[in-house]
């Protein structure tokens, strides 16, 4: 470890991974920080943030000891952002949104602001054959035999058992972590608008249509292919 670490500059970042979860640290002033490229003075510089590790270790999203400091930028990873910041360094948290599926409540991580995220509900899903997917056409209604509510973030990965067409209503604005986790209320009212997708390729509309009552259940009605 250097004895006469370096100082950061503000648009020096120093990048960590603890497996699917990753930190960004940036300083936000002048603060003594080693700014070398060696492993041993990323110790150091991740130290700074040893309130924000503590805490993720108590909620069992990342042991202290499973830091690695990142020598290459590396593509961000996806899942749920955090901002964090004590006196002096600013930290970007991604936390895989599995780990906090696992959770039953918000985990407790002071200081830690959870960033907005474009996202969907999952209202039904099928499995068409060609015929099926064929006979889909404007004007037409598409039975929902098991309807669902599961909020997600758009970039969220599935669950097993996900069929490979989905039927989602896409909020128009970023909702909460906090919202999409079930932690807390605040879900804004589904769009009219129901966006038939195909499940491994999202951005890929089948058709789209609204809601309408059928029988004792619900139907989509097609208004564009």
């Amino acid at each position: 470890m250097s004895s006469l670490p370096h100082t950061l500059q503000a648009t020096a970042p120093w990048q960590f991974r603890a497996g699917a979860a990753s930190l960004r640290m940036t300083a936000t002033e002048a603060i003594p920080m080693p700014a070398a490229p060696c492993a041993a003075e990323a110790a150091v510089a991740l130290d700074l943030a040893g309130d924000l590790l503590d805490a993720l270790a108590r909620a069992g999203l990342a042991a202290e000891n499973a830091w690695q400091w990142t020598a290459q930028p590396a593509l961000a990873p996806s899942g749920a952002r955090g901002l964090w910041q004590a006196a002096g360094v600013r930290a970007l948290l991604t936390l895989p949104w599995p780990a906090l599926r696992s959770l039953a409540q918000a985990p407790h991580l002071p200081g830690l602001q959870w960033q907005a995220v474009p996202a969907e509900c999952l209202l039904a899903q099928w499995r068409f054959d060609d015929d099926e997917r064929a006979a889909l056409e404007p004007g037409g209604a598409l039975l929902i035999d098991t309807p669902c509510r599961r909020a997600r973030a758009r970039a969220e990965p599935g669950e097993p058992g996900d069929l490979p067409w989905q039927l989602v209503a896409r909020w128009d604005n970023p909702v909460s972590v906090e919202a999409l986790m079930g932690w807390a209320p605040g879900l804004p009212p589904l769009p009219a608008t129901c966006l038939l997708v195909e499940t491994a390729w999202p951005d890929a509309v089948l058709a789209h249509g609204r809601l309408m009552p059928w029988g004792s259940g619900q139907a989509l009605r097609i208004e564009g292919c």
